[in-house]
């Protein structure tokens, strides 16, 4: 702020020993003499520090030697500000606007303290005059008018002030950073990565500005990018903890998971407690078909939070996927109890009723995770499966046929009502969908075949798959 000018004479020989002088003083509860320089240096030294109690008081004595001075009552109403006690920092002010109405750090306190109130429109017309009767470190304040819009979050505000402050000085850094934040939260991706961008190119070692970077990409879904800025970031701080989880998350996501798993056992190094990185290993085991390390994480992470429903419901799919329904039951009960609008997890509890021949237990599963999300192919052809089992033929097609007229309809579905006309000896209505789903999806034919095996002794099966094989990269049949 413009009240800091004097900091850039911090490390000047003028100063050297005043706050060593100034608290050999308390400690010996006698009065020695300082200038207003000196108290406001003292002063700021507290503040950076977040010491207002400290800075305060240094403000009070400092006015029991310079009872009129402008400088040390605005500090005071500064610290006033950062304590946020905004009705004490508001009459301070408003006797500084009588003594200077053209101040334009008076003017700037009090229309941030009316902002932080959510008085908008007095906050604004105190911002204006201080842009007004500001001629020197108009960029400063600009800047910090900015901040004011920032701090209540009012991005778009901040961005017309930062902007303006950036006109003003082109190579001011903070101002660079914080219009690439705002354009961040108003969703503005290409041009938050802009000035980002621009930040870096001033100040290549802030970790944050890489560590933001790499979240915007990992929005974008942009990952290889999302991990070179993380990699940038912990080059400069190797601790980064956020830097590291999220790395891990994005290493997850393009499948990396051998990488993932060891960036996150990084993680635990410095947040060994982390419900999330317990789990998300535990996910990257599963992926992996490690399941054996996949049931130890997700057993430590319902250890460490019972009410983890994710952390249930994949030890569950990893009893289910060993073929131990029994076990799995409890498990993926236990997560919907906390979460009984997961449709997945109600569909993976349909699959072991399945095979523990608990049929209508399954069923009311299966019906379960259709109400929650009939988009999804695999919960209706878990629920036709389940009826073609139980010798339910007609129910079983039925099914497909609504779920071919749904927005779950694919190629899995067509290839599936393909198999179950053909074992029901509708062989018109099988050519037909058989047909539909080559056209639609031709490699998937493999699982088709997998699935009914007793097809490939038919001749118009094996004809149709050759007729639609260039579609899946061979050559077109003569």
């Amino acid at each position: 702020m413009m009240w800091e000018e004097s900091r850039d004479n911090f490390e000047s020989k003028e100063f050297a020993g005043v706050l060593k002088r100034y608290k050999q003083m308390l400690t010996e509860q006698r009065t020695e003499f300082f200038d207003v320089a000196d108290f406001e240096f003292i002063a700021d030294q507290y503040i950076d520090k977040s010491q207002f109690t400290n800075a305060l008081q240094a403000c009070e004595i400092a006015l029991r030697q310079h009872p009129n001075s402008i400088i040390v009552k605005i500090k005071k109403a500064q610290i006033y500000l950062s304590q946020l006690k905004l009705q004490k920092a508001v009459h301070l002010l408003k006797h500084l606007e009588e003594l200077e109405p053209t101040n334009p750090d008076v003017m700037m306190m009090l229309g941030t303290c009316h902002n932080l109130k959510g008085e908008h429109h007095r906050a604004n017309k105190y911002f204006r005059k201080a842009e007004q009767n500001a001629f020197e470190d108009r960029d400063e304040l600009l800047y910090n008018i900015g901040i004011s819009f920032i701090q209540t979050g009012s991005y778009e505000e901040a961005l017309s002030y930062l902007r303006k402050a950036l006109d003003e000085n082109p190579d001011h850094e903070p101002v660079l950073y914080d219009i690439a934040f705002c354009f961040e939260k108003v969703g503005d991706d290409a041009r938050a990565i802009e000035y980002y961008n621009k930040y870096l190119d001033i100040d290549p070692f802030s970790e944050s500005a890489w560590y933001n970077l790499g979240i915007i990409y990992n929005r974008l879904e942009e990952y290889a990018k999302a991990i070179d800025a993380y990699d940038f970031a912990l080059a400069i701080d190797a601790n980064y903890s956020a830097a590291i989880f999220n790395k891990a998350n994005a290493l997850s996501a393009i499948d990396r998971f051998k990488d993932s798993i060891a960036t996150y056992h990084d993680y635990l190094v410095i947040d060994p407690d982390s419900v999330d990185a317990h789990l998300y290993l535990a996910d990257c085991y599963f992926q992996l078909d490690d399941y054996e390390n996949a049931q130890v994480y997700y057993d430590k992470t319902i250890t460490m939070e019972p009410n983890c429903a994710d952390g249930w419901f994949g030890a569950g799919l990893v009893m289910l996927i060993c073929d131990k329904p029994k076990k799995a039951v409890p498990l993926l009960i236990r997560s919907l109890e906390i979460n009984p609008d997961c449709a997945e997890c109600w569909n993976a509890l349909g699959k072991a009723y399945a095979a523990l021949e608990n049929f209508e237990e399954a069923k009311s599963a299966y019906l379960k995770a259709l109400e929650l999300d009939n988009e999804i192919a695999e919960y209706w052809l878990s629920y036709a499966d389940l009826m073609f089992n139980n010798n339910l033929f007609d129910d079983a097609v039925n099914i497909l046929e609504d779920a071919e007229n749904s927005e779950a309809a694919c190629a899995a579905i067509l290839y599936r009502l393909a198999g179950f006309y053909i074992f029901m000896d509708n062989f018109e209505s099988a050519k037909e969908k058989l047909e539909a789903a080559l056209s639609e999806d031709y490699p998937s034919h493999v699982d088709f075949l997998e699935n009914f095996p007793n097809s490939l002794l038919i001749d118009w099966v094996t004809e149709l798959i050759s007729k639609y094989s260039y579609l899946g990269g061979e050559s077109a049949p003569f």
